[in-house]
């Protein structure tokens, strides 16, 4: 398969419950395309479809369904010109597997076919604004320990990892605008071959 670099891909990731979500509704707010993680989406059909593809009870079909999800999130924004920023890459599914101690190897060759800008935005464990919830049920250092495992991952696959502060929303959102504005600009100023 022919390796694809997609620079106005921007990935936001981190450990769970470290305020993503909230960021995204910041930056779709300043007329940013961004794109939902898709674990949610795929939980919540499975559970009322009564499918078995959640976690606890069949992890293998639900890593599946999470990188094929994640791919054509990538595929699908293939044909937008602008910024793109995800809810977690397609890097973070080799962290869900290893976490349910499955084989990673189709994570990491899909991580290494479909490549994002080379600066990755990483939200660290924030214990004050952490919270349970009908699908995040692992402790806050469970959560934090899954987000150092997926800083790993991407420097492994070469990414640079800048650390988002911590904040209000719009404070770490203008954080992240304006390191996109001069990665972004720098690279479409050099007309890299690459998208």
């Amino acid at each position: 398969m022919q390796k694809i670099r997609s620079n106005n891909y921007f990935v936001l990731t981190g450990a769970m419950g470290a305020g993503k979500s909230t960021l995204l509704a910041e930056l779709r707010g300043l007329g940013i395309k961004c794109i939902d993680e898709p674990a949610r989406e795929i939980l919540a059909k499975q559970r009322a479809s009564q499918g078995d593809g959640v976690p606890e009870i069949n992890p293998q079909k639900f890593t599946h369904l999470l990188l094929a999800a994640a791919s054509e999130q990538y595929a699908q924004m293939r044909e937008h010109d602008g910024v793109v920023v995800f809810d977690r890459g397609i890097p973070d599914n080799i962290a869900y597997a290893a976490l349910f101690n499955l084989d990673t190897a189709t994570a990491t060759t899909a991580s290494e076919n479909n490549a994002y800008n080379k600066h990755v935005f990483f939200l660290g464990g924030w214990e004050a604004i952490y919270r349970n919830d009908d699908e995040r049920k692992m402790t806050f250092d469970e959560a934090n320990t899954f987000g150092q495992a997926v800083r790993k991952i991407y420097e492994k696959l070469g990414y640079e990892l800048i650390d988002v502060p911590l904040g209000s929303p719009s404070m770490r959102a203008a954080f992240i605008t304006g390191i996109i504005a001069v990665s972004y600009t720098h690279l479409r100023a050099h007309e890299t071959p690459e998208h």
